[in-house]
């Protein structure tokens, strides 16, 4: 039996693994694009960076190496080239996965992608908002005829580290919201299990902080445990909607 016309044929394991090598090919060269525009502004970034120590912390920041400068400037570079080509990145994955997604679930996709963005953003905000509570902490140590002499590759690092953290820390809500929504978890367990959540969350950003002070940690963990108990009462909500809409439902399929 020949294929019906106008139907295009099931493709077959090696389209689909032809069609992802061109997929990362384009996510790549997008990538390599924004790696070069983000090497020609990556100066003025690092000034921007720098803002919260020069403003706040009594000393400076030095190249400690001969390579710390470029390897600085390299880093800023590959996190901007990174952002710069996410949204084409994320259009190339969209584009592989959404022939095999069925209608009713292309249309979370949207809404999903906006909030993880939007929670994304506050993240960085936030972890920027914070910041310089955190660096005055850590240079109020230099007392007694010391000086803060940071170097400038391990606090881009620790800049670096600590928006991109909370950003993917402010995913938690986005996380929870949707195994309550898809009833794999109920809304109680996260309350019944609220302490061990809440330990576990300490833990994590214990190791988690590039340093060892009880503020950076503080400043990482409390977020979460908000964002825990927020994720809760949202959830609770939506289980409800969902409950509601059920007995909605109960009846008519009664009466048919």
């Amino acid at each position: 039996m020949g294929v019906v016309l106008g139907q295009k044929a099931p493709l077959t394991f090696w389209d689909h693994l032809d069609e992802l090598r061109k997929r990362l090919l384009r996510s790549l060269a997008g990538m390599a694009v924004g790696l070069v525009i983000g090497f020609f502004i990556a100066k003025r970034v690092q000034g921007f960076l720098c803002e919260p120590f020069t403003r706040v912390v009594p000393g400076s920041l030095a190249l400690l190496a001969p390579s710390d400068g470029f390897i600085v400037q390299i880093k800023i570079a590959i996190l901007l080239g990174i952002i710069f080509a996410s949204p084409f990145v994320a259009l190339q994955l969209w584009g592989f996965i959404r022939p095999g997604l069925k209608p009713r679930e292309r249309k979370y996709v949207r809404p999903i992608a906006l909030i993880s963005t939007l929670l994304f953003l506050g993240g960085i905000v936030f972890a920027w908002e914070v910041l310089p509570a955190a660096l005055s902490f850590l240079g109020s140590f230099a007392q007694f005829g010391l000086q803060n002499l940071w170097s400038l590759r391990n606090y881009i690092s620790l800049v670096v580290f600590l928006l991109l953290a909370f950003g993917v820390i402010f995913q938690l809500p986005l996380v929870m919201g949707v195994l309550m929504a898809m009833g794999l978890v109920p809304a109680r367990f996260f309350r019944r299990n609220r302490r061990y959540a809440i330990v576990i969350m300490f833990v994590l950003a214990a190791f988690a902080t590039p340093t060892t002070d009880m503020i950076t940690m503080l400043l990482m963990a409390c977020p979460l445990v908000l964002l825990y108990e927020i994720s809760i009462i949202f959830g609770t909500l939506i289980q409800k909607k969902r409950r509601e809409e059920h007995e909605k439902l109960e009846p008519d399929s009664h009466s048919d």
